[in-house]
Parts: C-alpha cells; sequence; structure tokens
C-alpha cells in the first residue's frame, strides 16, 4: 500500500508506521513536510493520504483541498495532536475520510481498513456507475445508429415503393397502349373482311375474304397471347377462381378442337369421366390452358395419330388433366426449354405454324390459378402434358343455372339515331357500312370529343358509340361530360376501344357505360347492339 504522509517530525512518522504495521498493514510510505514536497508527491498515485494538521509553513486545510483536486479518490485521514472537535468536524465536512489523534494511534489501522474498503466500495460503484453510463451512451448511440438505418431504409422502401409503382404504372400504360396500336387496324382488317364476308356471293371470293379473316384471327390470337403474358409478368390478369367441372372444360374444349383434328386426320379420346370432379380454376383461363395444350398435340401429331384426354386424382387433393399425343416427342434436352416464350424447339424449320408463345401462356396461367403444369416425353413415342390443381366440392345444385339469352335477330326495321366519336377514319368508314345494314338508322359522326358533346347535345341521339383515344380528351372524360349534362345523362353509351384491359372495362361501366366492346370486334355483335337498344328506346 503506497502512503503519502504529511508530517514534520520524524519521530511522530516513525509511531504512524509502526503502529499501521503492527497491525499487519505492510506500507511504502513517503514523508513530505513542505507544501512544494505535497504538491510534487501528488503527481503520483497513492492508496492513501495521511496529514497532520499543524506543521510550520503548511497546514493540512490546504494539503486536505489541494488532495481533493488533484486525487480526490484517495482516503484523506487528518494525523494531528492539536485537531479539535469542531475543527474535526469541519474537516469532515469538507471532504475528509476520518481523524486520529495521536496520541490514539491504536485506533489508526482500524481506521485505515475502513478508510480503504470504503474507497474500494466508492470506486466499485463508480466503476459499476461508469460503465453504465458507457452502456447507456453505447445504447443510445445503437439505438440513433438503428434509427438511422431504419430511417435510409425507410427512405429506400419508400423510393422501390415508388419506383415499383412508377414500374407497374408504365407498364399498365404500355399494355394498355400496345392493346390499342396493335387492335386499332385490326378492327379495320377484319371489320372490312367481314363485311365482304357478308357481301360476296362467288366462291373464289369468299376464299379470298375467308384467308384475309384466318390471317387477321391468327394475329389477333397472337396479339392476345402476348399481352396475355405481359399482364401475368406485371401482376396485372385478373382471375375468377370457381368451382369447375373437370369433364365438363374437357368435352368443350375437344368440341373446339375437333374440326381441326378431323383435318389433319388425328384421333380424340376423351376419357375424362363424367363423375362430378370440379377443380378450383378460373373458367375461361383453363379452357384456354387446355385449348393450347389439344392445339399443340393435334398440330404436332402424325396423320392418323390420336390424341387423349384424361384426368387422374392424387391422394393429396389435387386432379391432374393429362394430354397424351402419339407424336414425334421431344429429346430430353428440350425439356428445360420447354415454357419459355418464343421458344418452337425446333418447329421453326418445319411448315407448321406457331409462335412458341402457347406453353409459356399455359404456365402462367396454371400457376396464377394455383397449379402447375409439366411434361413427360419419348422421341419417336409422343409426349404427355399435364397440368394439375386443387381438386373442390362441387357447387350447390342450381348455382350455375342461368338462361342463356339469345340474340336478338338482326331486323331491318331499326331506326333511330346514332352518334359514333371516333377520330380513325378507317374506323369511321366501316362503321358507316355497318350501319348501311340498318337503313332506317341516322348515323352522325364526330372526330374530337367536343364535337360529339356538341351533337349529342344538338341532336339527341338514341345511341352513343365512343372510341376512348380522341385528339382533344380522353373518351373517359366525354362520357363524364355525358353524365353530367342532364339533356344527355340518360343516352346509352356503348364504349369501343382497343384497349382490352379488364379493369378499365369495368371501371367504365361502373362510370356509367351501357356496355364495352374491343376492338376489333364481331359485326355481328354491333348489329344486335344497334337493334338491343334501339328498339329498347323506340318502345319506351
Amino acid at each position: 500500500m503506497r502512503v503519502l504522509h504529511l508530517e514534520d517530525s520524524t519521530n511522530d512518522a516513525e509511531l504512524v508506521a509502526a503502529a499501521l504495521a503492527s497491525d499487519g498493514l505492510i506500507c511504502d510510505l513517503r514523508r513530505v513536510e513542505t507544501r512544494e514536497a505535497f504538491v510534487a508527491a501528488l503527481a503520483d498515485p497513492f492508496d492513501l493520504i495521511l496529514a497532520d494538521f499543524a506543521l510550520p509553513s503548511f497546514d493540512g486545510a490546504r494539503a486536505q483541498a489541494l488532495a481533493r483536486d488533484r486525487q480526490p479518490a484517495t482516503p484523506f485521514i487528518f494525523v494531528s495532536g492539536t485537531l479539535g472537535e469542531d475543527v474535526a468536524t469541519e474537516r469532515l465536512k469538507s471532504g475528509a475520510t476520518d481523524y486520529v489523534l495521536k496520541h490514539h494511534l491504536a485506533r489508526l489501522p482500524r481506521v485505515v481498513r475502513r478508510a480503504l474498503l470504503e474507497a474500494a466500495e466508492r470506486a466499485a460503484r463508480e466503476r459499476a456507475q461508469e460503465e453504465i453510463r458507457q452502456l447507456n451512451a453505447d445504447l443510445e448511440r445503437r439505438v440513433t445508429e438503428r434509427t438511422l438505418e431504419l430511417a435510409a431504409a425507410n427512405r429506400a422502401l419508400r423510393l422501390a415503393k415508388e419506383e415499383a409503382e412508377s414500374a407497374n404504372h408504365a407498364k399498365s400504360d404500355f399494355l394498355s397502349r400496345m392493346s390499342h396500336d396493335l387492335r386499332t387496324p385490326l378492327n379495320a382488317i377484319l371489320g372490312f373482311a367481314q363485311l365482304l364476308e357478308l357481301e360476296q356471293q362467288d366462291e373464289a371470293s369468299r376464299d379470298h375474304v375467308a384467308q384475309i379473316l384466318q390471317a387477321g384471327r391468327h394475329l389477333l390470337g397472337l396479339i392476345n397471347e402476348v399481352l396475355d403474358i405481359a399482364r401475368i409478368e406485371a401482376g396485372q390478369l385478373p382471375l375468377s377462381p370457381e368451382p369447375v367441372d373437370v369433364a365438363e372444360v374437357a368435352g368443350h374444349v375437344l368440341a373446339l378442337i375437333r374440326p381441326i383434328a378431323d383435318e389433319q386426320q388425328v384421333a380424340l379420346v376423351d376419357r375424362v369421366a363424367a363423375d362430378g370432379t370440379h377443380v378450383m380454376a378460373d373458367r375461361q383461363r383453363l379452357r384456354q390452358v387446355l385449348l393450347n395444350l389439344l392445339s399443340n398435340a393435334v398440330k404436332y401429331n402424325r396423320s392418323g395419330g390420336t390424341v387423349t384426354v384424361s384426368a387422374e386424382r392424387s391422394a393429396a387433393g389435387r386432379v391432374r388433366l393429362l394430354v397424351a399425343d402419339t407424336g414425334r416427342g421431344l429429346p430430353p434436352e428440350y425439356a428445360a426449354l420447354l415454357f419459355r416464350p418464343f421458344e418452337r424447339l425446333g418447329a421453326e424449320q418445319t411448315d407448321i405454324e406457331g409462335t412458341g408463345l402457347g406453353l409459356a401462356l399455359s404456365k402462367g396461367l396454371t400457376e396464377l390459378m394455383g397449379g402447375t403444369i409439366g411434361a413427360t416425353s419419348t422421341p419417336g413415342v409422343g409426349s404427355t402434358f399435364w397440368i394439375e390443381l386443387a381438386c373442390v366440392d362441387a357447387p350447390a345444385a342450381g348455382a350455375r343455372d342461368a338462361a342463356a339469352v339469345a340474340p336478338r335477330p338482326a331486323r331491318a326495321t331499326t331506326s333511330g339515331t346514332v352518334l359514333y366519336i371516333e377520330d380513325n377514319s378507317s374506323n369511321v368508314r366501316l362503321f358507316e357500312r355497318i350501319v348501311r345494314h340498318r337503313p332506317a338508322v341516322q348515323l352522325l359522326t364526330a372526330a374530337q370529343g367536343a364535337r360529339g358533346l356538341e351533337l349529342a347535345i344538338g341532336h339527341q341521339p338514341d345511341l352513343i358509340f365512343l372510341d376512348l383515344h380522341l385528339p382533344d380528351m380522353n373518351g373517359e372524360d366525354v362520357l363524364h361530360r355525358l353524365w353530367a349534362e342532364d339533356r344527355t345523362r340518360r343516352i346509352p353509351v356503348i364504349v369501343l376501344s382497343a384497349d382490352a384491359l379488364p379493369a378499365q372495362s369495368r371501371r367504365l361501366l361502373a362510370a356509367g357505360a351501357t356496355g364495352y366492346l374491343t376492338k376489333p370486334f364481331e359485326i355481328a355483335r354491333v348489329l344486335e347492339l344497334l337493334d338491343e337498344v334501339l328498339s329498347a328506346r323506340t318502345s319506351d
């Protein structure tokens, strides 16, 4: 133990050292007599300071003050022969640890031990408090850092969300624009071809028109597949899942594909049992997937081959629909390429038509319906493609019963005034030709939305056909203004648009449109709408 002893008497210093040693306190004792020596000694650390109160050129009170400034944690004990009770009390209040009178040095070891113990406890408390302060400071620092990190992460998430929303909006705009720009010219091609089909009498002309319609509808199918794949990738393809009878859907699709199979001399075999098995699927999309698989099975088959459709239930509560053909089969290295867009797996070198989109679209649709799709193939033997969907209970009897509404027969006596708001001159000419099949119908046309609103107010037409993409305003704005105007609110409005997005159709119908037709439209459906709406207006 290192002890600094302020004492001018050598004899008293020795007595102090002896008293400590007698109790087993081994000390490295350094004695000083003057202020200068005391200040110099305080530069080194000590475990204990002992001080006389009265010295010739210095005193204990000032020594205590110096020690408090330089070594505040070191116990300070007065050892003096002249320290009165009042002075001792004052020194204790000023921070002295204790005091011992020189004629009671026997008390000194006990006082020193207590002082050292209290100092050690105080030091331990201070260390603990310092550790707590450090821990708190570290915690505050970590909280601050984490808060900053979370704030940065939130900003990044917000930016990512904004970018994703922007990308989704861009995809939606792209899909809408592509749908419009691709379908608009097809509307004129298919529309005029349908009119020619109605008007041509000789066999050669009808064959030419049939070729135009076949090519146009093939192109329309390709456009629909491309847009469907894009919608799946963008997460914008809505579905309407419901319990679907497997045998019913298989029978419907087989009936559709049978003329093509007969033409290519391919036999169709239906082995789907009519046992009421149902799967959870979107009815229209399930038909589309099966039609794709059956079309491929027939198209890539051999003359005199067979295509077999079957269904089997698994113990896991799933139903697997299989389409097996007796075609040329596929080598194993093609397995990884089967469901990639635009992959035709060597068929592009043959005269078999195709785009390589059907299987990619089928995969996307099947997975959207919660199912899986796959294939097995043996070269020279054939291929089997399958889809698996969740098996569900059949719906309650009568849940899907609905009276089929037969289309209203066309009547040449249909009369009234129709306003067509459309800026595309080819579509206007097509519509003029269509209306000629209803001689009693007067047709007004407007190439701009504002002009269309003027004609609607001025002529009070019985029916308005409205295009959405107009040069001066959006067709949706025209619809809103027609509804906002008392004089035009009751006029039925049929929206004609090349935009095939279902969300837009639902929004416009909710906004007041009577109907929504997607270009290219079927002329028979336009004539049917003319008859229905104008006849209803006349009867009113």
